[in-house]
C-alpha cells in the first residue's frame, strides 16, 4: 500500500471512480489489474477547522488502513480514496468497525 500524490492522479480518481459510502466515509474507488494499492486519506476542513484535530483523524484512519490491509486483497488492487465525513472524532474501534464494513460494500 502506497499513499497516491499529485493532484491529476487525485482527480482522476475523483472523476471517474465509483462511489460507496458508511456512516463515516466515503469512499472513491478505481479497481485496476495493477499489483498495488493506492491511497489517499481526506479530512474536509469544513468539518475540523482546526489543523490539529484534521491530522488526528487521518493519523487514526491511516492505521486503521495499515492494519486492516489484508481486506484488499479480497476487494483487488486499484486506487482508493477515503473520506472523512463524519463531523466529530470517534474511537479508533469505531472507525475500524465502520472501515471494515466499508470494504464489504465495496466487494
Amino acid at each position: 500500500m502506497k499513499p497516491i500524490k499529485g493532484n491529476k492522479k487525485i482527480e482522476a480518481l475523483f472523476s471517474s471512480g465509483k462511489r460507496c459510502s458508511s456512516s463515516f466515509f466515503h469512499c472513491i474507488f478505481e479497481l485496476d489489474d495493477s499489483k498495488e494499492i493506492g491511497y489517499v486519506v481526506s479530512v474536509p476542513k469544513k468539518n475540523f477547522p482546526r489543523a490539529v484535530d484534521r491530522n488526528r483523524v487521518k493519523r487514526l484512519v491511516r492505521e486503521v488502513l495499515r492494519k486492516n490491509v489484508e481486506l484488499f486483497i479480497d476487494v483487488g488492487f486499484g486506487r482508493f480514496m477515503f473520506i472523512y465525513s463524519f463531523s466529530k472524532i470517534v474511537s479508533f474501534s469505531d472507525i475500524e468497525s465502520d472501515f471494515k464494513s466499508l470494504i464489504k460494500k465495496v466487494v
